[in-house]
């Protein structure tokens, strides 16, 4: 499991410390800015690339590193949605095995 992926699956933040608190704090501050970075830059290379000779090298590389911090963020961000689906669904096929439904 990633850092980020175990900062998402948390479930009770008041429970955590201070110094947990700033490190989730953190992290998800950076995912955020790395996934919002990413996707303008996204949308930056498919308006901009097709020909337009404004669209300079620099701001390709520039975008393209964007890109690349956004794709680091994103694996564990679904890992983390995935393992909170297959937690939930083991907790509700658990109280159905105990109900008997």
């Amino acid at each position: 499991m990633s850092r980020i992926e175990q900062l998402l699956s948390r479930c009770d933040l008041s429970k955590e410390d201070d110094e947990t608190l700033t490190e989730i704090r953190m992290h998800s501050e950076a995912a955020y800015e790395g996934i919002m970075s990413g996707l303008g830059s996204v949308g930056n290379v498919v308006f901009w690339a097709c020909n337009n000779n404004d669209y300079t090298g620099d701001m390709a590389r520039e975008d393209l590193c964007n890109l690349g911090e956004m794709l680091m963020h994103l694996p564990g961000i679904a890992q983390a949605l995935k393992f909170n689906a297959d937690e939930a669904d083991f907790n509700i096929g658990e109280r159905r095995r105990k109900t008997g439904k």
